[in-house]
């Protein structure tokens, strides 16, 4: 276990909200005492069972739950005999979906260590998590960031605000491609449905007395978790019922110094039966609470990539002036003051460049003119400081010069201390990047009344609400307030046509479904993110007054802290009617047409949308000087209020062919459009996606070819598929999907996946994934680059040719941002960040002694980890390790992750900033230990 420094976690002094930055003083110690506690008295019995007779009478086996542990998951049947509504709306065994889905059920989950949409990789093919800040809130399916369902009804997107926990899941079910046309507009990559622990089966039968569990984890980087679970029978009145409640808290340290984890979960769910005539009552609800922070690796090159080379120093100015403890925006102005007018590309710590040409074309990046010299602000604060250490002198015996952004003037606070400055090696698992506190709470509820009694007819009401109310503060200088809050209310019919109605050789059962979902979005904000000022080096590698800035959430004044630069609010609803065929032909024949099924589904929906943006401060256009007296002179400029509304619409249908063939193989083959709403990560609709000629409406479309097989008695199942999905609508240059979280891309891939069981107590599964995503268009975008790749050269000792001072040590105290031509991007179609290739595998066996096994591994090709590609992110296979143990009621595992201790990275979740990235987890070792009741 790593050792953590004291005080990690010091609050600073400044106004009452920084005191909700002391995490330490939150943390509960009793947590810990309590897991360790409950690891021992677990162990005792266990051992004294271990110890008894073996031959005693086995327990009787309990109603709705397994009485041994199944290393598989699908022990007494073939996986693709799951049946599923998620993917297509009518109840069909994964065998006869014709789409790509994957289904990991309650032991899988536990038996893999799921915990989070991270883990999901291990198991599904074609998904992968890109990072925001080190959360992992949601996954990309086929490249492109997926919708998350639960039992149907489609959540908000949890990207970079709040932890998703995945262990409180009953199953998943990764659908790839775009929902059924039951489900609304969706994302063209895919979606994940989580369907949570109940206490009805889903073959209707109820639990016969209560059951259920106590479990405790403990682990490296100070692990601390325990969850309980209770389900069992209800009744009220004749009406008979279940309920389960399950419940988790977490204390956590992590692998990432500063980072802790903190979350609560209680869930909860009853079914009872003919509440409205035969309408059975299914409701609950999920309540969590998640704290943590976020962090990024900073300053990242290649050779901290390759070598753990790191170029370390604090900032030259302090900007601190009124020590305070942090950097207001007044303070910005004063002490790294601009010349010239102050604008979007001219700002204290924020400027634009140009890009060169060269010759008659725009420059190659990373070809760029090597300018020699320093900054003249650098040389001018130097020479007035009388500075005459060895360093300092040769840097002002380069003499002024360096690359000039727009402005023709580089302010003092981008440099960094030549006295601090080199080369070192990294702690890879320090942070420079650190957001200081993410707090969010989220609450869903749903009801549904169902009547499934005759499988010829059913209907399902359902009701759904999600909030999701988030505090981060990273002193950065970004800080935000969001408040989002989802409800949709969704009518879906089965109706089978009478066979009487139809020929022998057909059946058909088709689908209705009618849905209004409403989405308000409120976000209040301040301030961009320095993320490189900080030296993660330096000392204890915790920030310090002059690489902190204070923002809204903490002193919102001009004078001292900074106001908010976004203060948006968004409200749009969704309104749709989609309609499914599920048509099965030749059932009864003998001849090769024996098995066909058609399915078809079409869908059109309808949106209201109005987006406000509020009475704000105006960052471009304020500033604030000295006068001759040495009064301070404050030039504010706020923005109007600004209004946008408008409708859109959209089509969404499917076609799905697949043919029932000898020896279990069933080939496929599907064409869908969907409609996609262009909302952002944050949940909401910005004015000008509105306003945009295409609409905040957009489309996709999926081309997919599969093959299924069920073989030998189902002890071998595989599935192969070749997709390609696109972005359909923008028909100009002017790509509305910039602003919002879907992409105008191509993506082409194929995946397989095959799961075979032997023998019973062994299992084994693989799959591997080729993919590759192109953007469609080249519209001008804008880009950071290191000072470095924008001409900077280092500065080198004539006596022993050392790097006295990096060149990427002139900008590394600020921002910066260059326009990249669309005439350069056109070399850059490629989307990257996720891997081209990727494979995995997991095997299980069970021993007769009750021990049991688990082995996987996953491998990722290496990646861009931006546009221009500027930045390689090496591949990397991580194999994991389980060793299981279950005596009676009692089941003890030791999860082993990276064993061999890989050092990997992970893209963030975008591709124009290339110097931040997630350093992903080192070998770590987990104990679970479990009781069931």
């Amino acid at each position: 276990m790593r050792i953590r420094s004291a005080g990690a976690m010091r609050s600073l002094p400044g106004t009452s909200p920084m005191h909700r930055l002391s995490i330490k003083a939150e943390r509960c110690p009793l947590l810990k005492l309590a897991v360790r506690s409950l690891l021992l008295l677990m162990w005792v019995p266990t051992v004294a069972l271990s110890q008894s007779e073996t031959d005693k009478p086995s327990s009787e086996k309990k109603v709705n739950t397994l009485d041994s542990v199944s290393v598989t998951g699908v022990a007494g049947g073939s996986p693709l005999e799951e049946r599923s509504a998620s993917s297509t709306g009518f109840d069909k065994t994964l065998l006869d979906t014709p789409r790509t889905v994957s289904f990991i059920d309650s032991t899988q989950i536990d038996l893999l260590g799921i915990n989070s949409v991270d883990d999901l990789t291990r198991a599904v093919p074609g998904t992968f998590t890109t990072t925001r800040y080190g959360l992992q809130g949601g996954i990309n399916v086929r490249g492109i960031p997926a919708d998350m369902f639960f039992r149907g009804m489609k959540r908000l997107n949890m990207q970079g605000h709040t932890r998703t926990n995945l262990s409180a899941m009953d199953s998943i079910e990764v659908v790839k491609g775009p929902p059924s046309p039951i489900y609304g507009m969706g994302k063209i990559g895919g979606y994940t449905n989580l369907v949570p622990k109940s206490g009805r089966a889903a073959n209707g039968a109820y639990l016969e007395k209560p059951e259920g569990f106590v479990q405790a984890i403990t682990g490296s980087f100070d692990r601390a978790e325990s969850s309980a679970g209770i389900g069992g029978p209800m009744s009220v009145g004749e009406r008979r019922g279940g309920y389960y409640v399950y419940g988790l808290m977490e204390d956590s340290d992590s692998y990432i110094d500063q980072v802790t984890v903190r979350q609560k979960i209680l869930q909860s769910s009853i079914s009872l039966d003919d509440v409205a005539g035969p309408f059975r009552l299914e409701m609950g609800g999920q309540f969590q609470n998640s704290k943590t922070q976020g962090a990024y690796m900073n300053r990242v090159s290649q050779a901290l990539i390759d070598s753990g080379q790191y170029v370390s120093g604090m900032p030259l100015a302090q900007l601190d002036l009124n020590g305070d403890g942090a950097i207001g925006l007044t303070e910005r102005n004063l002490a790294s003051p601009i010349r010239g007018r102050v604008g979007t590309n001219n700002r204290s710590l924020y400027q634009g460049f140009t890009w060169p040409r060269c010759g008659a074309n725009y420059c190659d990046v990373g070809n760029f003119p090597k300018i020699g010299g320093i900054p003249q602000s650098m040389y001018s604060y130097l020479s007035s400081r009388g500075a005459n250490d060895p360093v300092s002198q040769l840097l002002l015996a380069q003499g002024v010069g360096g690359v000039l952004p727009t402005s023709g003037y580089l302010p003092i606070g981008f440099v960094l201390d030549p006295a601090t400055t080199g080369y070192s090696d990294v702690d890879y698992f320090r942070n420079g990047s650190y957001e200081r506190l993410q707090d969010a709470d989220s609450n869903m509820y749903y009801a549904d009344l169902i009547y499934d009694t005759h499988p010829d007819f059913t209907m399902k009401i359902q009701s759904f609400y999600d909030r999701l109310d988030s505090f981060k503060n990273s002193q950065l200088p970004y800080g935000e307030k969001q408040d989002v809050r989802v409800w949709e209310e969704k009518v879906t019919t089965t109706y089978r046509i009478p066979d009487r109605w139809l020929p022998a050789w057909l059946r058909v059962n088709s689908l209705a479904s009618l849905n209004y979902r409403e989405t308000r979005s409120k976000i209040r904000s301040s301030g961009g993110d320095y993320d490189w000022r900080q030296d993660v080096m330096y000392g204890d590698g915790i920030a310090v007054p002059n690489t902190l800035f204070w923002n809204q959430l903490d002193d919102a004044s001009v004078q001292t802290g900074a106001p908010s630069t976004t203060d948006r609010q968004s409200w749009f609803n969704e309104i749709g009617l989609g309609v499914m065929f599920d048509v099965d032909m030749f059932q009864k024949d003998t001849g090769f047409l024996r098995g066909t099924n058609l399915l078809l589904g079409a869908r059109y929906d309808v949106s209201h949308a109005k987006a406000w943006d509020f009475y704000r401060f105006n960052e471009n256009a304020s500033f604030a000087y000295y006068n001759p007296d040495g009064s301070i002179r404050y030039v504010n400029s706020y923005l109007p209020e600004q209004y946008a509304q408008g409708w859109d619409g959209g089509a969404s249908w499917s076609v799905s062919l697949s043919q029932q063939l000898p020896w279990g193989l069933r080939p496929y083959i599907t064409y869908a459009k969907s409609s996609v709403t262009l909302d952002t990560s944050n949940n909401g609709l910005d004015r000008s996606t509105i306003t945009s000629p295409g609409g905040h409406i957009g489309s996709a479309d999926l081309q997919e070819q599969g093959l299924k097989a069920d073989l030998f008695d189902g002890r071998l199942a595989f599935t192969a598929s070749h997709y390609k999905q696109t972005r359909t609508d923008v028909t100009s240059n002017v790509d509305v999907t910039l602003g919002a979280e879907v992409s105008s891309t191509v993506t082409r891939g194929w995946e397989g996946e095959i799961k075979w069981m032997p023998i019973n107590r062994f299992y084994l599964s693989g799959y591997v994934n080729f993919q590759k995503a192109k953007y469609l268009f080249n519209s001008a975008t804008t880009y950071m680059l290191s000072a470095s790749q924008l001409g900077f050269k280092d500065v080198v000792d004539p006596t022993t040719g050392k790097v006295v001072y990096p060149a990427d040590a002139f900008l590394y105290g600020g921002r910066t941002i260059i326009t990249v031509p669309s005439s350069v991007l056109a070399n850059y179609m490629d989307r990257t960040g996720n891997p081209e290739s990727q494979y995995g595998f997991n095997a299980a066996y069970d021993f007769d002694s009750g021990f049991g096994v688990v082995f996987g591994g996953t491998y990722w090709s290496s990646v861009w980890a931006d546009r221009l590609k500027t930045l390689r992110l090496p591949s990397a296979t991580v194999f994991n390790l389980a060793v299981t143990y279950k005596l009676g009621d009692w089941n003890l595992k030791v999860n082993g992750y990276n064993i061999f201790d890989e050092l990997y990275f992970r893209a963030r979740n975008t591709d124009t900033a290339p110097g931040l990235v997630s350093v992903m987890p080192p070998r770590r070792v987990e104990l679970t230990a479990r009781y069931d009741f």
